[in-house]
This record gives structure tokens, C-alpha cells and sequence, in this order.
């Protein structure tokens, strides 16, 4: 028994190998192999979306694990990057404390070295004076007085001798009861020694 086709059914894809025809009749038996071709087709493309869907998972899966291990990598590559830049930044704040030490530490033995040099142009200048001091007539004249009123002598009747050494002049005033005298040297070394030059 043949079934004749219309001419709209003659585009259906033939999964059969093609025989050669000169009618537009086919058999059952070619058309119970064209179901179950339709049947096998329809299964094929369910396992395909099966498998195109199994694949996808796959897919999403090493997507997600990758972007996972890219996170990992890039969270490692940061923390190396600040641990190296902290590292840097400590080594630089390290330097630059050294430096500042070093500055200081100059600074502070330049300091030391002017208040060494002023302090031995204060002494020199002083000890110019003092050289100065031990003849010098202002002094002689305040001992004078000095010693006028050690002995109470507020007439000035007492005689002070005066007696001229190469380092200074040395005062001497005698009552009947007692002698005083003073030398200028020292007090000048009375003066250094309280002056710490000495």
C-alpha cells in the first residue's frame, strides 16, 4: 500500500538515504522508519539539551572557579604589593629617622663646639682683665677703703703702704693693735677660682 505525499509534506527533512524515485508515493515501511527517525531525533536533541545544559553547568562552574582562584591571586598580589610598599615605607621612615639623628647629632656637636668657643673668648676676655686688675687704681683705691674700715679708722689717720709686685699690689695698714693686709693677686685668684678659670 503507497500513501501519496502533497507537495508541502516534500520538504521534511529525510533522515533515511535517499533512494531514487520517479513517484511522489512512499511506503509504510519507509514512513514507520521516518517516525522512528522523528522519535530517535527528538531523543538525540533532548540528550543534546541535556548534555548542552550539563555543559553550561560546567561552564558556570569553572567560571565561577576561576574568577574565584583570580580573586584569590589578585587578594594575594595586593597583600604582597602593601606588604612590600609597608616594608618600603618602614625602611624609609627608618632612614629617614638615621638621617634626622645624624642632622641632629651634627647639630648638636656644632652647638657644643660655639659654646666651647665662646666660653674660652669669655675666659680669654677675662683673664685679659684680670691680668689688668691685679694694678689697676680703682681697685687699690675701693681696698683702701676696704681696709680703713676694718680698723675702724674713719678719719683716715691710719697709713695703708703700698708695696708693687710683678703679679699685683700688696696693701698693708698697722694699728697699735693689729695688722691687715691684702693682697690684689689674691683676690683675682679668688675671682678665677669662683669663675672656674682656674
Amino acid at each position: 500500500m503507497y500513501i501519496e505525499l502533497d507537495a508541502s509534506q516534500r520538504d521534511i527533512p529525510q533522515i533515511a538515504f535517499k533512494k531514487p524515485r520517479h513517484s511522489n508515493l512512499i511506503k509504510k515501511s519507509e514512513l514507520a522508519l521516518y517516525s522512528e527517525s522523528r522519535i530517535l531525533l527528538r531523543a538525540l536533541e533532548a540528550r543534546v539539551n541535556e548534555y548542552q545544559g550539563i555543559l553550561e553547568q560546567q561552564v558556570i562552574t569553572m567560571l565561577e572557579d576561576k574568577d574565584q582562584g583570580l580573586n584569590e591571586y589578585l587578594t594575594n598580589v595586593y597583600q604582597e604589593v602593601t606588604q612590600d610598599w609597608q616594608s618600603q615605607q618602614n625602611e624609609w621612615f627608618k632612614c629617614a629617622e638615621l638621617e634626622f639623628a645624624r642632622h641632629l647629632e651634627q647639630q648638636q656637636e656644632m652647638l657644643e663646639e660655639i659654646k666651647r668657643d665662646l666660653k674660652q673668648s669669655i675666659a680669654m676676655a677675662i683673664e685679659r682683665r684680670f691680668s689688668s686688675l691685679n694694678q689697676s687704681e680703682t681697685l687699690i683705691t675701693y681696698l683702701t677703703e676696704v681696709l680703713h674700715n676694718e680698723m675702724d679708722d674713719q678719719l683716715r689717720e691710719l697709713n695703708i703702704t703700698k708695696n708693687y709686685h710683678e703679679n699685683g699690689v700688696l696693701l698693708t695698714i698697722e694699728s697699735e693693735d693689729s695688722v691687715i693686709s691684702i693682697d690684689t693677686q689674691n683676690i683675682v685668684n679668688e675671682l678665677r677660682v669662683s669663675l672656674g678659670l682656674l
